[in-house]
């Protein structure tokens, strides 16, 4: 294709694009009142397309400076200058909003439409600037009140055939505070809880490699330069490298390092949680919407995630006898798009609050005006790219796995981690493009003022959901399936034997991936859905269990008829089945329909998530670090810091995770930053318990640190396993194997 084709190409593209973007839906003003908040967040456009005009003035009086806990206050809006209007001709309109509180029509000049929270004139309205309302005060003192006003001065002349000429319009913004609020914060700027921790952390490792460089410089003698280029020798090869082991290396160093950041953030919801707390009392209400937003992205996307695909980068070519990935640049591009959709995530941390949505995401909370923080829209934009990191990494790896075996290496002589990271990325491809595409389309609702998830113009929430949840429920079993194949392997070692079914085992994990796609629905039992789709979901959400129960089934088959040693990653894979376990259990119980509406968004809910994936997904790998640790390193970890690093970790695991059951059942809602009285009790037990586990995983960081250094050396095969990856040097070479492997199998080779 020549130069001014390519030119012509590209200019139809765009225009293409243009052309899509002015035809999406959008807001129409309603003459009896403003009834549509993507038009007010866009302004008060509906007399005019211009901007503000500063000669109209919005007052707002009675409005007092300290209000009292549901007290009815008499407020009176008016509005002044703008254009003379004509005798007899309407004069103005308004829309007010308050973020707390309710706003109460008091005559027939003013109404609020059903189901809203804002308060707009009426037809009779319109023949005047000034209007006088209710506002009752919310239950909570604690709370700082703001109110949105937008209001219309207009001349009336709509009439005449002269339209909306000379008409104007303008905002104002008002506050109230509780008698018991803390403005300080508001007014002053302090920083939230978790952009202290991030500045101090920030300044943490800014101050000690100051003192590492200066240390380097006195006691070896060398300019700041030299000390500078020695550390960019170290750190070019890094940042440039396309070798499938040093890339999953930085996956696993960027997945626990986001896994710490994620589990900090836990902590401090954990902290607000360990009393009943007014607003502000340690963090704000939407403080704490934005932490447990970014504590659940970080744990899944940028944490759980990335150390799966670090442990499948790493060990995929190994055990299937290639050199490398078959896109080793595309492999490079697929990591560095994660540590910097992580950044963007996390710039709403910078920009005045970072995403308060939910890991969830859920629509018109966040496509409307009630979630307008940059944060937000970070949260969407830093969203966006990781799903592209996960769909790039997902066809390198199905391409690799099915064109690049080494001979011998069929897909029933795979390893069984090799298998689950198939099926796994089976499922990514699947659904991660649907949840992108979601993602897309509420930012165009966020950016461009679209309207697909807004009720009044057509468009529909539920949407949303059912895209989500056709993502976010494989999304389980794309971080559950990997640990059952680090689980396959450790138990097949340490028991020295292979594994028990081996063909039922892939055939089990090919069955969890279908019905995966099946069961997304039992998410939305409380959404109104057809009783049949409820039904069907209750059914194969159930059928889940069939396979489940055999992988379980032949890993305790495998270990009985074994020798099992009983060292560090052994003991970490028995924990794991049974934290999965009762992780699995208490899912089928939610699968029921009668008891999910009575446990929906409950701590039950929380108890069970954390299960499967902390006690499921995040064992499995930690006992994952302590098998390969000696392939990748050459070293083995110190067993004893493993053991009292698996003992904390286990016991204050269920310690913490387990009494959800309980307040859940109880009633305890999930997503609230306070609680009734009653749960108290429970509610610090937990809290001390998370906080041990915790401090728990810092004996893991460690040991991982002392054992680079201190520990034993490895050799190419310390644990005697049976998969290709044993049977190259500790760590490998630059190219993985010296030639490429012939896999025999025992018969073939006597022959």
């Amino acid at each position: 294709m020549n130069s001014k084709s390519l030119k012509i190409l590209s200019l139809g593209f765009i225009m293409s694009i243009l052309l899509a973007v002015s035809t999406l839906p959008t807001g129409d003003s309603i003459p009896t009142g403003i009834t549509d908040d993507d038009m007010v967040a866009n302004g008060c456009t509906c007399h005019t397309t211009g901007p503000m005009d500063p000669n109209v003035a919005i007052n707002l009086s009675n409005l007092p400076e300290r209000y009292n806990s549901s007290q009815v206050y008499t407020l009176t809006l008016n509005i002044s200058g703008g254009p003379d209007a004509l005798a007899g001709a309407n004069q103005g309109g308004f829309f007010i909003q308050a973020n707390y509180g309710t706003l109460e029509s008091i005559d027939n000049n003013t109404w609020a439409p059903e189901g809203e929270t804002h308060l707009t004139h009426n037809e009779n309205g319109n023949n005047y600037r000034e209007w006088s309302f209710n506002w009752i005060a919310p239950e909570s003192d604690a709370k700082i009140v703001k109110f949105t006003v937008y209001g219309n001065s207009v001349n009336g002349n709509a009439g005449s055939g002269e339209g909306s000429m000379g008409d104007y319009w303008n905002k104002g913004e008002f506050s109230s505070a509780g008698v018991n609020a803390k403005i300080e914060t508001e007014e002053h700027g302090e920083l939230s809880m978790p952009q202290k921790l991030i500045y101090a952390f920030t300044i943490l490792i800014v101050t000690l490699s100051v003192v590492v460089v200066g240390n380097r410089m006195v006691v070896n003698d060398q300019s700041f330069e030299d000390v500078i280029k020695s550390y960019w020798e170290y750190v070019y090869p890094w940042l440039t490298t396309t070798d499938h082991k040093y890339i999953g290396t930085l996956y696993i160093c960027t997945g626990f390092g986001f896994f710490f950041i994620g589990g900090i953030l836990g902590l401090l919801i954990r902290w607000q949680l360990f009393e009943p707390r007014i607003d502000g009392d340690f963090l704000t209400y939407e403080e704490y919407n934005s932490t447990f937003t970014m504590h659940g992205t970080t744990m899944i996307f940028m944490a759980a995630m990335p150390i799966i695909f670090g442990f499948a980068n790493y060990l995929i070519p190994l055990q299937i006898g290639a050199r490398d990935l078959a896109f080793p640049r595309l492999n490079a591009l697929s990591y560095w798009l994660l540590p910097t959709g992580g950044f963007v995530v996390y710039m709403g941390y910078f920009t005045g609050g970072a995403g308060d949505v939910g890991w969830t995401g859920y629509t018109p909370y966040a496509s409307g005006d009630t979630s307008t923080t940059p944060g937000t829209d970070f949260w969407v934009a830093g969203q966006i790219m990781l799903g592209a990191s996960s769909t790039l990494t997902a066809i390198n790896f199905m391409t690799t796995m099915l064109r690049m075996r080494a001979p011998g290496v069929t897909m029933m002589r795979m390893p069984l981690f090799s298998w689950s990271i198939f099926v796994t990325v089976f499922l990514l491809l699947l659904s991660i493009p649907v949840f992108t595409i979601a993602l897309i389309l509420l930012m165009a609702d966020r950016t461009f003022g679209t309207l697909y998830f807004n009720v009044d113009a057509g468009g529909d929430p539920i949407l949303w959901q059912h895209l989500f949840w056709y993502f976010g429920h494989p999304e389980v079993y794309i971080v559950i399936l990997p640990a059952f194949g680090v689980l396959s392997e450790i138990i097949s070692t340490f028991s020295r034997r292979p594994i028990f079914g081996y063909t039922s085992m892939v055939y089990a994990m090919a069955t969890i991936g279908v019905i995966s796609f099946i069961v997304y629905g039992h998410h939305m039992f409380t959404t109104g859905a057809d009783p049949l789709f409820r039904f069907i979901v209750m059914l194969t959400t159930m059928l889940v269990a069939v396979p489940t129960g055999i992988k379980i089934f032949n890993w305790l088959a495998t270990m009985t008829g074994g020798s099992i040693v009983l060292k560090t990653p052994m003991i970490f894979a028995l924990g794991t089945v049974i934290t999965f376990t009762i992780g699995g259990i208490t899912g089928i119980i939610l699968a029921s329909i009668p008891v999910d509406i009575a446990l929906h968004d409950g701590y039950f809910v929380v108890a069970h998530f954390h299960y499967v994936l902390v006690g499921g997904t995040i064992f499995a790998f930690l006992g994952g670090v302590y098998y390969w640790y000696p392939k990748m390193t050459g070293k083995i970890m110190n067993e004893k810091l493993g053991l009292i690093h698996f003992a904390f970790s286990f016991i204050f695991f269920n310690a913490a995770f387990y009494p959800m059951h309980n307040v859940g059942i109880e009633g305890m809602p999930r997503r609230y930053a306070t609680y009734d009285a009653e749960f108290t009790e429970l509610n610090e037990f937990i809290t001390i318990a998370a906080f041990i586990f915790g401090f728990a995983q810092l004996i893991f960081v460690y040991n991982v640190i002392y054992s680079y250094k201190n520990g034993e050396e490895a050799g190419d095969n310390p644990w005697d396993g049976w998969s290709l990856e044993w049977a190259t040097a500790s760590p490998p070479p630059h190219n993985s194997f010296i030639e490429i492997p012939t896999l025999k199998l025992a018969e073939e080779e006597d022959q």
